[in-house]
């Protein structure tokens, strides 16, 4: 027996001292929620980790960096929109200008509202930044547009889509729409009944505004005679978009949105030939058709339902079990109203569409939401609109309706759940727009065909002749060209950086544009005679193209942001997740080494006690 060395009680307080690191450190694990927390923990684990760290912040504000770059694309897109109306506008203000009909005077005054323009143009192109810097610098690129050789399998494929769209989509698009609406069919053959001519037209297969803007359109001019408007003979002219049906090489869905856009864009040209007062929407004439019902009716031809304006409401219908469910008539409601964010006047081709179907049920004899019975108040619209052109579009709608168009408008707006006095025995705008959406699923929702669920590639038919409809595509051009830049001086771009390390990589430049009268080249551009309104016609032109094609540049850029922030979001969730295994404490494993740690912390002080109590026994020898 020994009392110099009590390896027993030394062993127990090594093992309890032991046992008390493990349970500090098993509690500050629990505590932090990390598994390293000090470099000693796991040194190559904690480098590893930095490591990741870093990639991980770093890559988080290259995504906020790419948002930052898609919100000044957007900017520059919201300004460049109003530069394009103001465009639009003075190419109509230069159509006007260039009618023989005018006096002098009356194209100065034209020509003062141009210059306003103009001016505005310039003003919105200064003064529009982000974060203090000038979008549309002076020292920007001067965007050209510039003509270029189709190589042979591009001409081959645009010369394919020229021909079935002039043979076969533009005559059944034409066919059916007179056939659907006999008011106008019956107008339109007593017009070309002893002379097509006038009515024959060009169509263009031109860059517009790139893929996914303008698909397509189609006009007329027309002359003013005092109070009335005339329709121009020989002015007919369809545009549409290479870039968005570069060729025929399409999907069902691409199909099913070119045969919707040329029926669209055809009726626009049938109605600007059968009703140019209302068409002519620049004289502020009661007459006039808003834009709404212009852009509704074309819909009603091409349906609504193919370009993605209505696609929530028709998820909506896919809910439904018939078409007199109920069950989504409060979500229908919301949709229509968007607590004010949505309005026919704001989405013509959405809302305006359901309006101009409402006021074709509204005018029909029957009560049910049928392509038939859509298709006969349709046809009562138009006829009292093409045999009433001086009077109000109000009043001549409210006559074949019953119903006041505020009311209609506000219905749809709204989201009203309650019949029109006027007509108890008819639908709600809920209602039939409940109906509309069901009956219409898997289809267009199209009056010209058979049935509002005909999509797809059917919506146009395939057998009418071209050479005996009253209105034909006599000409064909195309036209192939790119955006190209000039630069005068200076450097004049945003680098957004979107990456980690320094790399030049990951610097993604964003070309800023000078977008000035004098780069659109439309400075000097005026309609103070009959000629220089004539060429004003062509120099607006190209400066809308010129925009185009800018605003597709930018638009191009903010879906390759978006992408590019999809991606770096996705490398920072998994190198997150890849971060968390090396640092962060898994707590249930670290609540069975704490309660493992606390039951030997307990026998421990338990044996130490024991161990310093047993050289007890000689004190015992050491008594007398």
């Amino acid at each position: 027996m020994v009392i110099q060395h009590n390896t027993n009680a030394s062993n127990s307080s090594r093992m309890y001292n032991l046992t008390s690191d493990s349970l500090g450190k098993s509690m500050e694990k629990l505590s932090s929620g990390y598994r390293i927390n000090r470099a000693a923990d796991d040194a190559a684990g904690l480098s590893i980790s930095e490591k990741m760290r870093r990639q991980i912040r770093g890559l988080n504000q290259a995504s906020t960096n790419s948002g930052d770059g898609i919100s000044m694309v957007q900017i520059a897109d919201g300004a460049l929109n109003e530069v394009h109306d103001m465009l639009q506008r003075s190419n109509e203000l230069a159509v006007q200008a260039a009618n023989g009909t005018l006096s002098d005077s009356d194209r100065k005054n034209i020509n003062a509202e141009i210059i306003k323009l103009k001016d505005e143009i310039n003003s919105i192109t200064a003064r529009t930044k982000f974060n203090d810097i000038p979008i549309f610098s002076k020292d920007g690129y001067v965007p050209k547009l510039k003509s270029i050789t189709a190589s042979s399998s591009q001409a081959t494929a645009v010369e394919k889509l020229a021909t079935k769209i002039s043979d076969e989509y533009f005559p059944n698009a034409v066919s059916q729409i007179l056939s659907a609406f006999p008011s106008i069919g019956n107008k339109v053959n007593e017009l070309a009944a002893t002379d097509k001519t006038p009515y024959d037209t060009k169509l263009s297969i031109e860059y517009i505004d790139g893929v996914y803007g303008t698909l397509a359109y189609m006009g007329a001019r027309f002359r003013i005679y005092g109070s009335k408007q005339e329709f121009v003979s020989g002015s007919l002219g369809m545009t549409v978009d290479e870039a968005d049906f570069p060729s025929l090489n399409l999907t069902e869905d691409q199909i099913q949105e070119l045969e919707s856009t040329i029926a669209h864009e055809t009726m626009h040209g049938v109605m600007d030939v059968v009703m140019p007062s209302g068409m002519y929407g620049d004289d502020g004439s009661a007459s006039d058709m808003p834009k709404w019902f212009v852009e509704g009716t074309a819909q009603l031809a091409g349906g609504g339902f193919t370009t993605g304006w209505n696609d929530s409401l028709i998820n909506r219908a896919k809910s439904l079990t018939s078409a007199t469910d109920t069950s989504q008539d409060s979500a229908i409601a919301a949709y229509l109203s968007q607590g004010g964010d949505y309005t026919v006047d704001s989405r013509p081709y959405g809302h305006g569409y359901l309006a101009s179907a409402y006021a074709s049920y509204l005018a029909a004899d029957g009560n049910e939401v049928s392509a038939g019975n859509l298709r006969s108040g349709a046809d009562k619209i138009f006829g009292a609109l093409i045999e009433k052109q001086d009077d109000s579009f109000s009043s001549v709608v409210a006559s074949q309706t019953g119903v006041d168009v505020s009311s209609i408008v506000n219905a749809i707006n709204t989201g009203s759940t309650a019949a029109f006095g006027e007509k108890p025995d008819k639908l709600s705008a809920v209602e039939f727009v409940r109906q509309l959406a069901y009956n219409s699923l898997g289809g267009a929702g199209s009056l010209i065909a058979d049935d509002l669920k005909i999509g797809g590639t059917a919506i146009l038919g395939d057998t009418a002749d071209k050479d005996t409809q009253p209105i034909r595509i006599t000409n064909v051009e195309k036209k192939f060209s790119k955006l190209e830049n000039t630069m005068p001086g200076g450097t004049a771009n945003v680098a957004l950086h979107l990456g980690t390390d320094a790399d030049q990589t990951n610097k993604l430049e964003i070309r800023l544009y000078n977008m000035s009268c004098e780069a659109l080249t439309i400075d000097t551009t005026e309609v103070l005679t009959e000629d220089t309104a004539t060429s004003a016609i062509d120099e607006f032109g190209n400066a809308i193209r010129l925009v185009s094609g800018v605003r597709s540049y930018f638009g191009a850029m903010q879906n390759r942001l978006e992408h590019t922030i999809k991606n770096l979001d996705n490398v920072v969730e998994n190198t997150d997740a890849a971060e968390s295994r090396i640092r962060d404490a898994d707590m249930a494993d670290e609540m069975v080494n704490l309660s493992k740690d606390k039951i030997l912390a307990q026998a421990g002080e338990s044996m130490l006690a024991q161990a310093n109590s047993s050289t007890d026994g000689v004190m015992a020898l050491l008594q007398f």
